[in-house]
């Protein structure tokens, strides 16, 4: 007869039972993660952006700039010449950059046009301006204009602007004419219509708006080359 026994491992009193290995790895804490160091931030991108900012409130300024020095007027979109009543599509917009003219007309305002007459001729595409359009045909009742020739001296460049108001000075007639002179020193008051450039250069042809009684004096004295214009100052 066979009699199997089964090995016992001895236990010394006072021992403690030894844990296999992976329960006492299960049943320590976990160890904590060493903490995360911030990368290191390449100067290079760091230039890039403040590069960027620059550039974009560079172009911040220049679109800014551009915007605040521009300005839309009314222009004439077609002829219009002296008298004839202005229409709608008379009448367009432009912008003029780096400023506006003295009196040029908004573009907001091109509504306000329509209806009025114009007081000079207004060629296409240039800018209206205020004293360019009048209410009433040019001239008015009882209200003439007259066209001179002045020569070099005889009225201000550059500063008869249509619609200025303008005073008209008879000359003394020359030293030499037999016919006596009571005209010498009388003014007459008007106001400019337009003015250009004469064929010879130097001499300017103007127009001018005058009392229609006074027309037909102011023309002879022109003839006789004996009139003087001056542009008095808040006129």
């Amino acid at each position: 007869m066979t009699t199997d026994i089964e090995p016992r491992t001895a236990t010394l009193p006072g021992s403690k039972t030894r844990r296999p290995r992976a329960a006492q790895v299960a049943a320590s804490p976990a160890t904590p993660q060493p903490p995360r160091l911030p990368g290191r931030r390449n100067p290079k991108w760091i230039a890039l952006g403040i590069v960027a900012l620059c550039l974009g409130g560079l172009l911040s300024y220049v679109i800014y700039a551009r915007v605040a020095s521009e300005a839309a007027v009314v222009a004439a979109a077609q002829t219009v010449y002296r008298g004839e009543v202005i229409e709608q599509g008379d009448l367009a917009t432009i912008t003029l950059r780096g400023g506006s003219l003295p009196k040029a007309v908004p573009a907001t305002q091109l509504s306000d046009l329509v209806g009025k007459r114009a007081a000079f001729d207004l060629v296409e595409g240039s800018v209206i301006l205020s004293t360019a359009v009048v209410d009433v045909a040019v001239p008015a009742e009882g209200r003439a204009i007259v066209g001179l020739k002045l020569a070099p001296g005889r009225a201000p460049s550059n500063l008869l602007l249509p619609g200025s108001r303008v005073r008209l000075i008879a000359m003394p007639a020359a030293a030499d004419s037999s016919m006596s002179d009571k005209l010498a020193g009388t003014i007459f008051v008007g106001s400019m219509i337009d003015q250009s450039q004469a064929s010879d250069g130097t001499s300017i042809l103007v127009n001018v708006d005058v009392d229609a009684g006074a027309a037909p004096t102011i023309a002879t004295l022109a003839a006789q080359d004996r009139i003087v214009i001056v542009r008095d100052a808040g006129r």
